[in-house]
């Protein structure tokens, strides 16, 4: 039959439901809040004269004007967040301040060391002019300026602080609110295409000022996934290595008021030229284009999509960041060039690499202050004074350019890895070219593999596309993972179609089992003989199944007798009418006969095609869920990373099943086990080892070793089942009862066929007993000494075969050592004994005696 077209209501449906995919992804979450009176415009004009007020404000104001603490009288600015009847906690302020100047204290230290000091220590006066890029360490929590070291809590009425802005969800669970005492730290920078002013006149050295912003991620135990992100802006001064940044809303206008929380004059100066500048070019967008759509150009959502007009309340912060100067780790003279030409070909390299002798770019540290205003906590980075280096060295990471070029090698080191994966596959499908070795290898160890490859090739495809910067590395990396898919297909099909019997034979089974538990109908009764009238008189017709049946005593009337040669008629007699009685004859079908006896269906041949889709579902249920684990909890997400990474390298296992069921000794080369082992596992040992990974995981060697000893103990299981039997360790109840290839030979077999033809003497025959070679005239003690020959039908040379004598005892047969000389001889079901390596490399190409043609059980 045909295969029908789906109903045009199908392809409706689909339809309807791709448009409302397409409706909540592109529609936007930035018009008017349910309670504005007026037009989209009306509230884009309002958004937009409420940042001209703020620039206003910062325009008309001076240094101390904010002074939350000032000794006579608190002074406030006219700026959300600021205010005085917003009540934030600037009482901390102070204390936020402190902590900047001491860290920024205790790394200019290094700055003020003599030239012949920093001759022998080897550090730098200098800093990275741009630092564009990421640094990592551990936050802790700051409460020394608390009495009784107790943080203060605030309720805010958020409708009388923000009474234009709508916000949804409880005020009361607010995001970014960090409630620990301990967490991770990442700052990702970045300074590219960046407003500067020049600050030559104002007494803060040769140098300038420049905007700056960065991306912040907090992780502590109440955060979900890898912590709160957020965006921040802010000011940097890169001879002093300094920068401040804060996050902007409708409800704290942080960028605006950043100035009044700098540390000096100088500071609030500059940086208040600097705002005015880039404040202005910013509002001024906004200002053309009010009409079409207003986003929050310094929104702190990390995604860039701006702020929603149903907000969800958040901590804001306020940032500080010291950089520290750069250790180069060589020793200078007065003879070698300038510091500070130094840093700058070292930054010009980076940023335009031509081959110039320059040292390797140093680290990247700096240290931080953070203060949440509203929420009232202070957080800062865990390193020295408070804590020695031991504990933590504050936040540590490289420049863009170098983590660029971390990455780019790491690929092509993964790119060689996996290659090397294609070559081991490619051996062992050579190896495995014929039905006999494709039959034993697990279909389902060659696709975790598979998985994982395809896995592997959708992330490095997708990372191609969307990171230009390493996209030749990425690309290289995700073509050889496409050659590794695309093999492994291959070959997983070539396993498919061998095994192909094996399923067709599992499913005729069970359908023969359930046939014979399902109850059969009674047969008919047999229809009693109706009489049949004719002329002769009344008569009687038989049954149906009776009436062409002839009797064996007719049958034997109407054979033939042959007078034979002894002339014994009566033995011939009885002989024809035993053979007409003991052979039915044949008799003609009945009408009724397909009804009562069952027909059993003919299992159809499995199509790769359903196996294939199976394969690629469970490939994308793996990939969303691995994708939703990226926003759950740290232990959640750690036990669900763990279970998915030793399901993944229990690909052996399913070999281990195998050979148990076809009580098969070795079906995988050992270059294929041992190299894809070692290859499978260096990502893990990468990630788990390496402190400095690309994914800025936390080192876990336990876990590490945890997940390499399992990998190392299917091996050894592997190794066992080769050396002492694929069944070895397993009661005998549990499989069904496979052929041994090696099995102890003993004379007192003899009558009930055990011992192999070639090795039964005869009476009266010469003896095929032998003596070793050195052992002549010595007394054949034990079973191992009686030692028969037979020609090996496939090298024809010489078989010598251990055979236990008759009412000798067999345990010596059964040790090590006799179990190692039974490794060198294979008898079949047939009784014909080969040579261990011939037989094997016979059963490779066909699973047939060489000698009588049987069928053989496969190894």
């Amino acid at each position: 039959m045909p295969p029908q077209a789906p109903a045009a209501q199908e392809y409706a449906r689909f339809v309807l439901v791709v448009i409302l995919l397409f409706f909540l992804s592109s529609s936007s979450d930035n018009g008017p809040p349910p309670g504005f009176a007026g037009s989209p415009r009306d509230y884009a004009a309002a958004k937009v004269a409420r940042q001209r007020r703020n620039l206003d404000v910062l325009n008309t104001t001076q240094w101390e004007d904010f002074a939350p603490r000032a000794a006579d009288e608190p002074r406030f600015l006219n700026l959300t967040g600021f205010r005085a009847e917003d009540d934030l906690l600037w009482d901390r302020l102070g204390a936020f301040r402190e902590r900047a100047a001491l860290f920024t204290d205790e790394a200019g230290g290094k700055w003020r060391l003599d030239r012949e000091t920093q001759l022998r220590a080897g550090v730098l006066g200098e800093v990275y002019e741009n630092v564009t890029g990421i640094v990592v360490g551990r936050w802790v929590r700051y409460t020394g300026d608390l009495e009784g070291g107790e943080e203060r809590h605030r309720r805010y009425n958020l409708s009388q602080v923000t009474p234009e802005v709508e916000w949804s969800g409880n005020e009361e669970l607010w995001d970014r609110n960090i409630t620990g005492t301990e967490g991770k730290l990442m700052l990702r920078v970045d300074e590219r295409d960046v407003e500067a002013v020049d600050v030559e006149g104002l007494s803060l050295g040769s140098g300038w000022v420049r905007e700056v912003a960065a991306t912040m991620t907090i992780q502590d135990e109440s955060s979900s996934g890898d912590g709160w992100d957020m965006r921040i802006h802010g000011v940097h001064w890169p001879r002093q290595g300094v920068m401040l940044m804060t996050t902007t809303s409708d409800k704290f206008a942080g960028l605006f008021g950043l100035p009044h929380l700098t540390m000096d004059m100088n500071h609030f100066t500059s940086s208040k030229m600097l705002l005015n500048k880039t404040l202005e070019k910013t509002v001024e967008k906004m200002e053309k284009a009010y009409w079409t759509e207003v986003n929050n150009p310094w929104s702190s959502s990390s995604d860039g999509q701006g702020d929603s007009a149903l907000s969800t309340p958040h901590c804001e912060y306020v940032v500080y960041v010291q950089v520290y100067p750069l250790d180069l780790g060589l020793a200078l003279n007065d003879d070698y060039m300038d510091t500070a030409s130094i840093v700058q070909q070292i930054e010009q390299e980076l940023r335009f690499p031509n081959g110039a002798p320059t040292p390797p770019a140093p680290k990247m540290r700096m240290s931080t202050v953070i203060f949440s205003p509203d929420c009232g906590f202070m957080l800062e980075s865990k390193g020295p004074p408070a804590f020695p280096s031991e504990d933590g060295d504050h936040l540590v990471g490289r420049k863009q350019e170098v983590f660029l070029h971390q990455v780019q090698s790491w690929l092509l080191v993964y790119a060689a890895v996996i290659f090397g994966q294609v070559l081991l596959l490619k051996m062992q499908s050579k190896e495995a070219s014929t039905p006999s070795t494709v039959g034993r290898i697990s279909i389902y160890t060659i696709a975790m593999m598979l998985m994982a490859d395809a896995l592997l090739f959708s992330s490095l495809s997708l990372l191609s596309a969307t990171a230009p910067n390493i996209f030749p590395s990425a690309l290289l990396a995700s073509f050889a993972a496409l050659m590794s898919v695309a093999l492994g297909v291959r070959f997983i099909t070539a396993v498919y179609n061998v095994q192909e019997p094996e399923r067709r034979e599992r499913l005729r089974v069970q359908l023969a089992a359930q046939a014979a538990n399902t109850p059969q109908p009674s047969p008919a009764p047999t229809p009693s003989s109706a009489p049949i009238i004719t002329a002769a008189g009344a008569d009687t017709a038989p049954p149906p199944g009776t009436a062409s049946a002839p009797t064996a005593q007719a049958t034997a009337n109407n054979t033939p007798i042959i007078i034979p040669s002894d002339q014994d008629i009566d033995a011939e007699i009885a002989e024809v009418a035993n053979a007409a009685s003991a052979v039915p004859r044949p008799t003609l079908p009945t009408t009724n006969q397909g009804a009562t006896t069952p027909t059993q269906q003919v299992p159809r041949a499995s199509n790769f095609g359903a196996v294939y889709v199976q394969f690629v579902l469970a490939l994308t249920f793996i990939l969303f869920v691995s994708l939703s684990a990226l926003s759950w909890p740290v232990t959640f997400r750690t036990f669900y990373i763990h279970f998915l990474s030793v399901a993944y390298l229990s690909f052996w296992v399913p070999q281990i099943r195998r050979n148990i069921i076809r009580n098969c000794r070795k079906a995988l080369l050992w270059k294929f086990i041992i190299g894809q082992s070692i290859l499978r596992l260096l990502p893990f040992a990468y990630f788990y080892l390496r402190e400095e990974n690309v994914l800025f995981s936390e080192p876990d060697w336990k876990a590490f070793t945890a997940l390499a000893g399992w990998v190392w103990i299917q091996i050894w299981v592997l190794a066992a089942q080769e050396i002492l039997g694929p069944r070895w360790g397993i009661p005998k109840g549990w499989t069904e009862e496979g052929w041994d290839y090696h099995p102890i030979l003993r004379e007192d077999n003899v009558e009930a066929g055990g011992l192999p033809i070639g090795l039964v003497r005869a009476p009266g025959s010469p003896t095929l007993e032998r003596v070793r070679t050195g052992d002549e005239g010595k007394k054949s003690d034990g079973p191992a000494r009686n030692i028969r020959t037979v020609d090996c039908a496939i090298c024809m040379q010489v078989l010598e075969v251990p055979v236990v004598a008759a009412g000798t005892d067999a345990s010596a047969a059964g040790g090590v050592v006799g179990m190692l000389g039974r490794r060198l001889y294979m008898v079949t079901p047939c009784r014909h004994v080969f040579h261990s390596a011939c037989l094997e490399g016979w059963m490779r190409f066909r699973l047939q005696c060489p000698i009588c043609r049987e069928n053989l059980p496969p190894l």
